[in-house]
Parts: C-alpha cells; sequence; structure tokens
C-alpha cells in the first residue's frame, strides 16, 4: 500500500474524527427520541449509531498512525535530501568568488584608510599654518587672532579649516576610522544590518582570525598576498 502524504493522512483524520461526530450526534438525537416517547425508535437504531461511532473511533486511531507514519516518510524523505544536497554542497563549494570579493574590498578599504589619513594630515597642518597667523597677528598686536578670518578670508578650528566666499565653506580633514565605517555603513544601508555589522567590528582582529579560519579560500588568498616573493634569479 503507498504511503500516504502527511497531507492526504491529516485530511483522512478529519474525515474520520467527523465520522465520529456525526454518528456520536446521531446515537444522542435517537436516545432523545427515546425519551420523549417516541416508539418509532428502535433499539436497532440506537445499537447501529452507537457502532458507527466505535468503528469511527478506530478509523481515527489508524488514521492517527497512518499520519504518524506519513510524517515519518516525509520527514526521513526530506532529510535524505538535504543530507544530499549538503554532500554536493561542500564537495563543490568555491569561495574563490568570496575570496576575490574580500581581497578588493580590503584592498579599497586600506586605500580609502591611506588616503583619508593623508588628507587629514594636509589638513591638520593648514590648520596650524592658520592659527600660527592668527598667533602672530596677535604677538605683534595688530589684530587679535580671530580676526585672520576678517583680514584673509580663512579660518581654522581643530580639524577644519574655512574660507569664505563670502559664506564659508569648510574642509574637514575626517579621521581614516570614520571614512572606513562610513564606507561600510553605506555599503549595509539596513539599519539591522548596520547593528549586526557594529557588533562584529567590536572585536576586529578576532573577527578577522574568524574569517580566515572558516573559509579556507580567503585564507589563502591572503596567506598569498602575504608570502614574500621569490627571487626570480635565484638566491
Amino acid at each position: 500500500m503507498k504511503t500516504p502524504t502527511p497531507e492526504q493522512a491529516r485530511d483522512a483524520l478529519a474525515a474520520a474524527e467527523a465520522e465520529k461526530t456525526e454518528a456520536e450526534e446521531l446515537a444522542a438525537a435517537l436516545a432523545d427520541k427515546v425519551r420523549a416517547g417516541d416508539d418509532t425508535v428502535t433499539p436497532k437504531d440506537l445499537t447501529a449509531a452507537r457502532e458507527l461511532a466505535d468503528f469511527a473511533d478506530l478509523r481515527i486511531t489508524a488514521a492517527r498512525r497512518k499520519m504518524a507514519a506519513a510524517e515519518d516518510a516525509d520527514r526521513h524523505a526530506r532529510a535524505e535530501q538535504v543530507a544530499a544536497e549538503v554532500g554536493a554542497l561542500v564537495e563543490q563549494e568555491d569561495s574563490a568568488e568570496l575570496a576575490a570579493k574580500m581581497r578588493a574590498a580590503v584592498d579599497a578599504l586600506a586605500d580609502l584608510y591611506a588616503a583619508t589619513a593623508a588628507r587629514r594630515e594636509r589638513i591638520l597642518g593648514m590648520t596650524e599654518r592658520v592659527k600660527r597667523i592668527g598667533a602672530e597677528l596677535e604677538l605683534a598686536g595688530v589684530a587679535p587672532a580671530h580676526e585672520v578670518g576678517k583680514r584673509y578670508g580663512v579660518a581654522a578650528d581643530h580639524d577644519t579649516v574655512w574660507r569664505y566666499q563670502p559664506q564659508p565653506v569648510a574642509c574637514v580633514g575626517i579621521t581614516p576610522a570614520l571614512a572606513v565605517a562610513a564606507a561600510i555603513g553605506l555599503a549595509v544601508p539596513n539599519a539591522v544590518d548596520q547593528a549586526a555589522v557594529s557588533e562584529k567590528v567590536e572585536y576586529l582582529s578576532s573577527k578577522a582570525e574568524d574569517v580566515l579560519r572558516q573559509v579556507p579560500a580567503v585564507r589563502a588568498e591572503f596567506a598569498l598576498a602575504a608570502r614574500p616573493a621569490t627571487p626570480s634569479g635565484g638566491e
């Protein structure tokens, strides 16, 4: 006999339960008629209704067993399918594309970090020069330091310089860390995903080690990049 699907088994159980309910209601109704003095109801009628209910109860037991068997067979089939797919994934999965994208992202972030650091140094240097001019003006008694802006149309404070055109236009020397964090935030715009990334970034070195350990292709990519080049002319 072909094992039914879980859906078919559930339908059969529901039908058996409905049959039992219907038979019990019929037996109860016949009993009420007898109590009310209805002479048309015979003992055979009442016995038949009760036997139908008992038979339906047996059908419910059988339906439940078939449903358990159907669910077990379905679960077994799905487990075997998943096991086969997992096996194929492990054997065929190639992380080369992931490693390449990881390399590209790392190189891009490294370039961003270096460029931002150089830019910040230029702005900080310019800030110091503007402040120095202001200090010299004040020391010479020419004008208060804050009048550099009035005289020369520039101003500076901490990591920012301004030029007046006539409205002030600022140039802020953001930190490399902020630039990298902003790049990640722009790459992952969803707030929930950003929170997940923020949690992972808390311990950068350990997270990097985790990925290198868990994804061999990425480990190989960065091990290859770190390996010193062999001289082409021998020693």
